[in-house]
């Protein structure tokens, strides 16, 4: 593609990846097939390690405040009861 012609054909901008949206929906069928989420509460108890790994990269790397703003942090101190 040169610099004086536009781009035609192609995905339009914002749509689904199909292939995307299809593995997710093999991977869904799968994880039903083979027990749901009892089957793999009983496969992370005897994975612990493994299971907190396949957590931790569902979790957003990201994070962020209300409507995309600065993220705010309060740290709360419970008054000492003088027991422990």
């Amino acid at each position: 593609m040169d610099a004086l012609h536009n781009k035609t054909g192609g995905r339009v901008a914002g749509s689904k990846n199909k292939l995307s949206a299809s593995a997710k929906e093999n991977v869904i069928a799968v994880f039903t097939r083979l027990g749901g989420t009892a089957a793999m509460a009983k496969w992370a108890e005897k994975n612990q390690t493994e299971f907190y790994r396949l957590y931790g990269k569902l979790v957003p790397l990201q994070h962020t405040g209300a409507d995309g703003g600065p993220l705010v942090v309060e740290v709360v101190r419970f008054a000492d009861t003088g027991t422990r």
